[in-house]
């Protein structure tokens, strides 16, 4: 949103904390206001018209983010475009870790199942076992996408980077007066 979108964005909310009965002080409707940037007024206005049908409380920033979210393709229907890719390739006879579906994502938690090859050279009657690992993957790494997008600085803190991170972690965990035998 621009700061052009403030005023309207904030009739809407406040429109919803009437309607479910809140009132909301300036500290929250900034906090509101700050979480939802990243939304254009369009996309913001047409949740929320869903949202007020279909909320019986007053709706949080994260009910916005769900909505989104329910528009991503799920797990299973991007293992079903896996086991496609995985069909094409064997008739193909080009089977190989480096194919790709398309979708870059996808890609992704394929190769952190062992690969198109793992998919296609999988005996049919034990495909299930790597479904659920790849749908395990799938929302473990769309989890982690979402949050290093959302919070970059923060999210990258918390990875190590080398011998010099890892000396900085120790350090974390060493008493000030030196470690104890």
């Amino acid at each position: 949103m621009t700061p052009d979108d403030r005023e309207p964005f904030l009739e809407v909310v406040i429109g919803f904390a009437e309607l479910k009965g809140k009132a909301l002080s300036a500290p929250a409707l900034e906090l509101y206001w700050n979480s939802m940037q990243d939304w254009s007024m369009t996309d913001f206005r047409a949740a929320a018209n869903h949202l007020v049908r279909a909320c019986e409380f007053m709706p949080t920033p994260k009910d916005f983010e769900d909505l989104r979210r329910a528009g991503r393709p799920t797990a299973g229907e991007s293992w079903t475009l896996a086991l496609k890719h995985c069909g094409s390739a064997i008739q193909c006879g080009q089977v190989t870790n480096n194919g790709t579906c398309g979708d870059e994502f996808i890609d992704r938690v394929v190769r952190a199942i062992g690969g198109y090859g793992a998919i296609a050279m999988c005996d049919t009657g034990k495909l299930h076992f790597l479904e659920r690992r790849f749908a395990e993957h799938f929302e473990a790494l769309q989890d982690a996408g979402d949050v290093r997008a959302s919070v970059p600085r923060i999210a990258a803190q918390g990875r190590l980077n080398g011998a010099t991170s890892m000396a900085k972690l120790l350090e974390r965990f060493t008493p000030p007066d030196g470690p104890h035998a």
